[in-house]
């Protein structure tokens, strides 16, 4: 596939390999720190169930997201190497 990133992705103290498809990027924005975010456009529900102690029921909160990454490192050249308009 020549639409998708690679990149790496950190969880605790493992790295993934991880990618997302560059035709789905709405914006990115680069933090003091070095790091970008990149914000997809793959807007969905998510369902988060929720116990309510006084009534021993589940009640479920509905929210819209979207997928939020933030590359750092290496990622962050080569991401701008790929995307920039020159």
């Amino acid at each position: 596939m020549t639409n998708q990133f690679f990149y790496t992705r950190t969880e605790g103290d493992k790295e993934y390999a991880a990618s997302f498809n560059v035709n789905k990027i709405i914006f990115t924005v680069e933090k003091d720190d070095g790091t970008i975010l990149v914000v997809l456009d793959d807007i969905h529900e998510r369902l988060h169930p929720k116990t309510k102690k006084e009534t021993g029921g589940v009640s479920r909160k509905r929210e819209t997201v979207q997928t939020e990454i933030t590359l750092s490192g290496d990622d962050v050249t080569r991401f701008k190497q790929l995307t920039e308009i020159k």
